[in-house]
């Protein structure tokens, strides 16, 4: 350990590039409702389906069809799609953010793990977590209010209902499921997903839920080409990972944390990369930012100048995912069928005490309980949505102040054809569904290296079945420029950057 209280090896963080949509779904803020009247157990209903008006889109491109979009970073329920390590975080945050107050307020969800922060692993874990510390202290008797119907919420209500525990859970939004969205939309195969997508192989506990709620997944492959600027794919060449990975050394060394930005300058990592373009017109320089973009800014939601160059985990930088290939709110429904829940409320204020808690809503109505387990996540948890009182304790304060919430978007959009796909007929996409099991002529994720990118990675979500149908995801600075964009401002923006795909050559 270092003087800081980190190992002097890389922390377990999540993977780069898609890994980070598997954190989307992590916690979400949720409220409550005075003696609520619990509707039992709502399903996640569908966000509401906006009028769609396709616009022409760049020469070369079939028809748009349809699209769905999310925005977490404006959503007030979340501001923010999952936590990250800013510039002075450390494991011991998430610690002690997870410790109890007074016995009375305990808070969970994804910011309150440390083995998989940013994560739906993370945010299950948690909730289990909190309802067996919550179950050791309470009586027989108790009544415990569960703040947040997400996945750590839903969870911890299932463990203490098992315990045998009076559990209420309470939700701002009007459905259950938080940050697991899935809008029913024929379009898309009867639900698009714009929370969570992507599984990670080792997400145990999760790969059990999914299975219970018989939600399939399918494999998809590590990006091993990303598409130049002179529209052929190239090895994605390692360089940047590279650089990242000794920029991460550098600051190990270092008597205090500093952001990646500053390590990749200051271990002369970013330097030493060639400038010179090779037969493609690509620079060693380009694959660092391809790495940044693709990679740090997808897994953090955040820009290099936020987040911690030591906790970056340099072993993790890639690996094997799964992509939800059902509805991922049906998991949400099996986790609400066992509890009771209030929806469309919202808690204002949550005053504790030595022997008790009292929550506030909007309303001005109150509730009174024994023991509360707040799941809001840190966006919220970061405003003045929810006041308490007493302050919080010092230690979880700065837990919630240091520790960093990310912006990351979907897109989901379906065309007449998936012109992306080298091998897909024209005309119906899927009249001639391509064979899953077989090589792909294009990656099931889609880069760009060599320029900025308005989308830092497109997933052909569609191929198992043929559909025509993929999925943008959108990180950092360019997903909260997006999210104030209306739709057809939206539209323009995001086939510009798949247009390119259209032109690619094998």
């Amino acid at each position: 350990m270092d003087s800081r209280g980190r190992p002097r090896e890389g922390m377990p963080r999540r993977t780069f590039l898609a890994a980070a949509l598997a954190g989307v779904t992590t916690v979400v803020l949720a409220s409550c409702t005075p003696e609520p009247s619990p509707t039992g157990s709502p399903s996640p209903s569908p966000s509401p389906s906006p009028t769609f008006t396709p616009r022409p889109g760049p020469d070369g491109l079939p028809r748009l069809t349809a699209m769905r979009r999310s925005r977490w970073g404006a959503d007030p329920y979340a501001l923010g799609a999952f936590s990250y390590d800013d510039v002075g975080s450390t494991e011991q945050l998430r610690v002690a953010l997870s410790r109890p107050v007074r016995d009375r307020v305990w808070f969970a969800g994804e910011a309150c793990s440390t083995d998989a922060p940013g994560t739906m692993q993370g945010a299950i874990a948690s909730g289990e977590a909190a309802a067996a510390a919550v179950a050791v202290r309470a009586g027989d008797d108790e009544r415990v209010v569960v703040v947040g119907a997400g996945l750590a919420g839903l969870t911890a209500a299932n463990a203490l209902v098992r315990r045998g525990l009076r559990v209420v859970v309470v939700e701002a939004r009007d459905r259950a499921g938080g940050r697991v969205d899935s809008v029913d939309d024929d379009d898309f195969g009867g639900s698009a997903q714009l929370g969570a997508l992507l599984v990670g192989e080792d997400a145990d506990a999760v790969a059990e839920l999914l299975d219970e709620a018989s939600v399939d997944t399918l494999l998809i492959d590590v990006p091993a080409t990303a598409l130049a600027t002179d529209r052929d794919w190239v090895p994605i060449d390692p360089a940047g990972v590279e650089a990242i990975a000794e920029a991460h050394d550098w600051a190990l060394t270092q008597p205090q944390d500093v952001s990646i930005a500053t390590a990749l300058v200051g271990s002369g990592a970013a330097a030493a990369l060639s400038s010179t373009p090779d037969a493609h017109g690509v620079r060693a320089t380009d694959w660092l930012a391809h790495a940044i973009s693709s990679g740090v800014e997808v897994a953090t939601g955040a820009p290099t100048s936020r987040v911690s160059a030591v906790s970056i985990d340099r072993d993790r930088l890639r690996r094997t995912l799964r992509v939800v290939q059902g509805r991922l709110g049906d998991v949400i429904d099996a986790l609400t069928a066992e509890v009771d829940i209030a929806v469309s409320s919202t808690v204002t204020h949550i005053a504790y005490s030595d022997d008790r808690v009292s929550l506030r809503l909007g309303t001005g109505e109150s509730i009174t309980a024994d023991r509360v387990i707040v799941t809001a996540p840190l966006g919220v948890l970061k405003t003045s949505t929810i006041r308490f009182e007493p302050r919080l304790p010092l230690t979880h304060q700065r837990a919630i102040s240091l520790l960093g919430m990310g912006v990351l978007d979907t897109v989901w959009l379906r065309f007449e054809e998936a012109f992306w796909r080298t091998d897909a007929p024209s005309g119906d996409a899927s009249a001639s569904m391509p064979d899953a099991d077989a090589p792909a002529a294009t990656p099931d994720v889609l880069t760009v290296v060599g320029t900025s990118p308005t989308v830092a990675a497109w997933i052909d979500i569609g191929r198992p079945t043929g559909e025509p149908v993929i999925v943008g995801v959108i990180a950092a600075a360019q997903a909260t420029r997006l999210e104030s964009l209306d739709d057809d401002e939206f539209q323009d923006e995001v086939l510009a950057a798949l247009a390119p795909f259209a032109t690619a050559t094998d």
